[in-house]
């Protein structure tokens, strides 16, 4: 008789993948399903920051605070080549809210919580022209100065995946486009398996397991609906947040800028990323169903209309936005409602007596101690209710220590020890320094690998598109190493053409669909399905050109 899975992980967004990793650290029997591709949800839709928050300390979320800047600091130790400073300015103008004085001391309580060891410290910047040398598409009527502090840029989709790769290296079964179908339960109610499927291929099959923990995002509450567990109650006040991406040279940003929208007063940025500049995003309370979120008109008019009040010379339109993405926030349900920003980001578990943890809530930038939180409830509940579970050795996991897959083998666990992979790419394999850069930037460690393909096959190294840094090389890499199974999970996550490329990867789309179709077998209907999907991922991302 087979051992049950000590854990069987029902999502593989950031929160789940963090679990399965914290789970397989400890020794625990892990299994974790998503029914599309790994961080597909809301943890690939995000604003790409591991932040502290610096707006949280206006609604006195101090606690969330340290949390956050504590976290800032593990992650960039884990993974440098993922998590990397990047400095923030907010402009204060004379009519803004605070001032530049209170702003200051905002931001020296914001540097202590950090421990005074934020990548730099904050500074002040007095005077419209002063202000205007640092940043020169800012608008300079009314403006008093800027401050400058530091938090992280991150590529999401690739944190969630180094998670995965890593559980699954400790021996979790981690598979992306698998659906739990079912949850068993014995006589007494208590769960003891879970039926799943593979949607590609339509194989089922039945895993037993002592505890099931659902980390299911924003789509927490249909889960529990499906389920038909009772919980008395929705979990969730989900808001719906769109990002727009506009070429650099219509916003040519050094700096991500703290905004104040002047269309409704909401915190937002403008941030540079990927040889682009994003604008978001939206804060909106959102009622259907998760699966099918999008922008609209009016979330882009507004994106739009928010920067142009501090870009005046940009005056960005809906017509320059080469991309959208829209996501969804888990917001733990309050039972007083309140406006949608001052919603707490602060997670919560929910433990039931049938075998079920469920967690909610949370943000990207803590989601290792929500999966260490989660992991350890799990565990008490096991020791109280399965006589059978081995409980041994199992009370730290490391994660706070332990490097992530692409900082594996680095010289310094920091960003030159990142940037001595991109000389090695150039001294040993030929690389360009552009390329160099982007791989090492991306990959880490593991980018010596590409690298190698590289050198033995030089069309490997050719750009994808002729003004970004992506190669072939990373889209055979996808398929063979990081789980790609579909054209999109490497357009829109892997090599994220759907975001950054002018034409959203449609250019492509063939070639790679014929790569991967060498790879993994595909027929000639099964290649052209691919590719009708990719489609129409691609019109879904510019709906808002149509609806209003």
């Amino acid at each position: 008789m087979t051992e049950p899975l000590d854990l069987v992980i029902l999502g593989g967004g950031i929160t789940g993948a963090g679990i399965a990793r914290d789970a397989a650290l400890r020794g625990m029997r892990v299994a974790l399903f998503e029914k599309t591709d790994f961080g597909a949800g809301t943890s690939s839709k995000s604003s790409k920051l591991i932040h502290g928050g610096l707006r949280y300390l206006e609604h006195g979320e101090i606690g969330l605070v340290f949390e956050s800047v504590s976290e800032r600091r593990v992650q960039t130790t884990v993974a440098p080549h993922l998590v990397r400073p990047l400095p923030f300015l907010v402009p204060i103008f004379k009519d803004t809210k605070p001032g530049l004085e209170v702003m200051n001391l905002g931001l020296w309580i914001y540097d202590s919580l950090a421990l005074f060891r934020a990548p730099r410290m904050h500074k002040t910047i007095r005077g419209a022209k002063a202000a205007n040398a640092v940043e020169p598409c800012l608008r300079t009527d009314g403006l008093r100065g800027v401050i400058e502090y530091y938090d992280c840029a991150t590529d999401d989709a690739r944190l969630v995946l180094e998670n995965i790769l890593d559980a699954t290296a400790l021996g979790a079964d981690c598979r992306n486009y698998t659906e739990v179908t079912g949850l068993v339960r014995d006589a007494k109610g208590r769960v003891g398996a879970v039926r799943v499927r593979d949607v590609l291929t339509g194989a089922e099959e039945e895993l037993a397991c002592r505890a099931v923990v659902i980390a299911a995002g924003a789509w927490t509450d249909e889960v529990v609906k499906r389920f038909e567990i009772p919980m008395g109650r929705e979990l969730l006040r989900r808001t719906k947040g769109v990002h727009v991406v506009i070429p650099h040279e219509r916003l040519p940003l050094a700096r991500a800028i703290t905004m104040i929208s002047p269309v409704d007063g909401r915190v937002m940025f403008a941030i540079p990323w990927r040889d682009r500049t994003v604008l978001g995003t939206t804060d909106t309370d959102f009622e259907g169903a998760a699966d099918d979120v999008h922008a609209d008109a009016a979330d882009v008019q507004y994106l739009c209309d928010s920067a142009n009040g501090y870009f005046p010379t940009a005056q960005v339109h809906p017509e320059d936005v080469i991309a959208t993405w829209a996501g969804l926030r888990p917001l733990i349900r309050a039972a007083d409602g309140g406006a949608e920003s001052d919603v707490s980001r602060e997670h919560e578990i929910f433990v039931r007596d049938d075998g079920l943890v469920i967690i909610a809530g949370g943000k990207l930038t803590t989601y290792r101690r929500m999966a260490t939180e989660a992991v350890r409830t799990a565990i008490k509940w096991l020791r109280e209710h399965d006589d059978g579970f081995e409980a041994a050795g199992r009370e730290r996991s490391g994660t706070k220590h332990r490097p992530l897959p692409g900082a594996v083998g680095l010289e310094k666990a920091d960003l030159e020890g990142v940037a001595a992979v991109g000389r090695a790419l150039i001294a040993d394999h030929g690389l360009d320094g552009e390329v160099a850069t982007h791989l090492c930037g991306v990959y880490g460690a593991r980018a010596s690998a590409l690298g190698a393909a590289i050198a033995a096959d030089r069309a490997l190294g050719e750009r994808m598109n002729p003004d970004l840094h992506y190669v072939w090389a990373e889209v055979e890499f996808a398929v063979t190493e990081d789980r790609a199974r579909t054209v999109d999970d490497v357009l829109s996550r892997r090599v994220p053409l759907l975001l950054v490329g002018r034409d959203q990867g449609l250019d492509v789309c063939a070639r790679v669909a014929d790569r991967m179709a060498a790879r993994l077998g595909w027929s000639a209907d099964e290649r052209a399905r691919q590719i009708a999907a990719y489609q129409r991922v691609v019109a879904d991302s510019r709906r808002f050109r149509t609806a209003p």
